[in-house]
């Protein structure tokens, strides 16, 4: 099994190369951590209240730097961003990524999180009137009128193409109010594995402790290709978006790949100026899809993408570097927690298998998880759940059990 080599977190522009390195006799592949000139940490931990203590998608994602496997693959283009990840979304291998597990601002992508944990709740045709707190949304806006009827249909199209901040605190009243939706969205993001995630917004407007990753978003992304709806909608280039007085007019999808690159299918951008332009992008050629997740770039984050897109696709070979877990991966992980009689942050069960925590969340002021809803789908899954578990504790070392 090849090598694979680390680059240690730099500047925003990063050169990544592969490097040669002989194969070991046995696995899990040797492992080069380049100390950061900086002084910052090489490693990165699992984010405060994880339910687990060790790094989702495998131990190698959890580099502050660039990995990639040295197995002769083509070098990776340079790329500015803070961190970036390419994935394939049937397999789940992930190809390559720079610091996948850093947590950093998601602006309007945690969008995509938004539309998934919400789709349950609500129906393409129902309707909801437009107050003037949506309508006034600071930041990007699709143009709701106060008062006026608009179906979730159209208000999806209105936060996935135009990215209306208006849309979002819409769709999230329309849920059951912005507070029940932060809660769906993330508790949606703990059953996809998305533990560096933090949704305070359902727009993603800078707000400080609001964070994610290229991994979660990763895979969210992927959810979203496998929601048929979601998926249509975020790969609509032009819609006809209601106006005043029955009048329409026309919205551009913001995702400048959409007509643009051959293949493209989604997702979504972003922009504030904490997080800088962010960027999730799918493609499907010859029947493979890719993801690739760019986050933090000076410039418009699909360019970087595109680049990173045209590397996976000629890195059909290469090593994988990580797995992209599904959720049945995480009930596994989840139940090994519970299993142990506390979660990693030290707080005990209760008699349902939930954990217990203090009020206010944990100690460094990040918002704590209740986990239920994973612990519920562990006791669901009976005996052949049990199964499963024991598999995943197999996969804890070089990348998380494929499914």
């Amino acid at each position: 099994m090849a090598a694979l080599a680390f680059l240690a977190a730099g500047p925003a522009t990063v050169t990544v190369t592969t490097a040669v390195a002989t194969a070991p006799a046995v696995p899990p592949p040797t492992v080069t951590r380049t100390p950061s000139p900086s002084g910052s940490p090489t490693v990165l931990e699992p984010p405060p209240g994880s339910p687990v203590d060790h790094t989702v998608g495998g131990e190698t994602l959890a580099t502050a730097g660039a990995v990639l496997a040295g197995d002769g693959t083509a070098p990776v283009p340079t790329v500015d961003a803070r961190a970036w990840l390419v994935a394939e979304t049937d397999s789940g291998d992930v190809l390559g990524a720079y610091s996948p597990h850093a947590r950093r601002a998601p602006a309007s992508t945690i969008k995509l999180l938004t539309a998934l944990a919400t789709a349950p709740v609500l129906e393409p045709e129902q309707h909801y009137t437009v107050t003037a707190a949506d309508a006034e949304v600071q930041g990007s806006r699709v143009g709701l009128v106060p008062a006026q009827e608009y179906t979730v249909d159209e208000l999806q199209h209105g936060l996935l193409l135009a990215s209306g901040n208006d849309a979002a605190h819409a769709i999230a009243v329309a849920a059951g109010g912005v507070g029940t939706t932060l809660e769906l969205m993330n508790e949606q993001a703990q059953r996809l594995g998305a533990f560096d995630t933090n949704a305070l917004t359902p727009h993603g407007l800078d707000v400080p402790g609001q964070v994610t990753s290229a991994y979660d978003l990763a895979l969210i992304g992927r959810h979203v290709l496998e929601h048929e709806r979601l998926a249509e909608l975020a790969r609509t280039r032009n819609y006809d978006f209601p106006g005043r007085d029955g009048a329409t007019f026309q919205i551009q999808n913001q995702n400048r790949l959409l007509g643009s690159y051959k293949g493209a299918v989604g997702l979504k951008t972003g922009y504030t100026s904490q997080a800088g332009h962010t960027f999730v992008g799918a493609a499907t050629r010859d029947g493979r899809t890719l993801l690739a997740v760019v986050l933090g770039t000076g410039g418009r984050a699909e360019n970087a993408a595109a680049a990173l897109l045209d590397w996976g696709f000629g890195a059909s070979t290469a090593e994988p570097v990580g797995r992209l877990v599904s959720t049945e991966d995480v009930a596994a992980m989840v139940a090994d927690a519970e299993q142990e009689g506390e979660d990693p942050a030290g707080n005990p069960f209760d008699e349902y298998g939930d954990a217990l925590s203090s009020p206010g969340g944990t100690s460094d002021g990040v918002p704590s998880v209740v986990w239920f809803s994973l612990a519920a789908a562990a006791a669901f899954g009976g005996a052949g759940f049990v199964v499963r578990r024991r598999n995943a504790r197999r996969g804890s070392g070089r990348y998380a059990p494929r499914r």
